[in-house]
């Protein structure tokens, strides 16, 4: 058996009453010829796309289930038999799609448990938040005019000392000039010259 589920767009001037008898009839078709219903949402009234048959407003409700092969074309037929119908839709549920729902839903779950859970008191010492670029420290207290100029390097919460150092470093070095590479790098940017 596989897993399928069908949208359908029911004609939203008639009554509550005649919808939802229209849908228990849509289920107990479902089961009566060998599919099993797994889930029924019933979004309620929303504005068509584009009118259908003058009509603006449809009803619509997703029925997934599972059955065999020829329930399709059964369900169908009903629809097109039913004058509420103004459209349908039947799919076969992807394994994919049913693995990612899975794995969506867990986290989801994961993510309730983890906002219900106290969390642990923030440290009393917080670190100032700054979004301006910071000069890099410099150790004497003494006011000497900066023999070179210093990088300005942006900090954040995330960053350590380790990679603020790094970035530092970074802004150090001088990039070489073409005479200073290697002799095979001269000989490369003097064939992309020529092209």
């Amino acid at each position: 058996m596989q897993l399928y589920e069908t949208a359908i767009v029911f004609d939203s001037q008639s009554k509550s009453e005649e919808i939802e008898d229209r849908i228990k009839n849509v289920n107990s078709f479902i089961t009566n010829h060998g599919g099993e219903i797994v889930d029924t949402t019933d979004l309620g009234k929303k504005r068509l796309a584009y009118e259908i048959n003058k009509k603006q407003y449809g009803y619509y409700v997703f029925i997934r289930f599972t059955g065999p092969g020829q329930l399709i074309a059964l369900l169908e037929r009903e629809y097109r038999l039913s004058e509420n119908v103004l459209r349908y839709l039947t799919l076969k549920v992807d394994k994919n799609q049913i693995s990612a729902e899975e794995k969506a839903a867990k986290m989801n779950e994961e993510a309730a448990k983890a906002e219900s859970e106290p969390t642990p008191a923030a440290p009393v010492e917080a670190k100032k938040e700054s979004t301006e670029p910071v000069a890099a420290e410099v150790a004497p207290t003494e006011e000497k005019p900066a023999e070179e100029p210093q990088a300005e390097v942006e900090v954040t919460d995330t960053a350590t000392e380790p990679e603020v150092e790094a970035v530092e470093e970074a802004a150090e070095e001088v990039v070489q000039p073409a005479a200073e590479l290697p002799v095979e790098d001269q000989e490369a940017e003097s064939t992309e010259e020529k092209k």
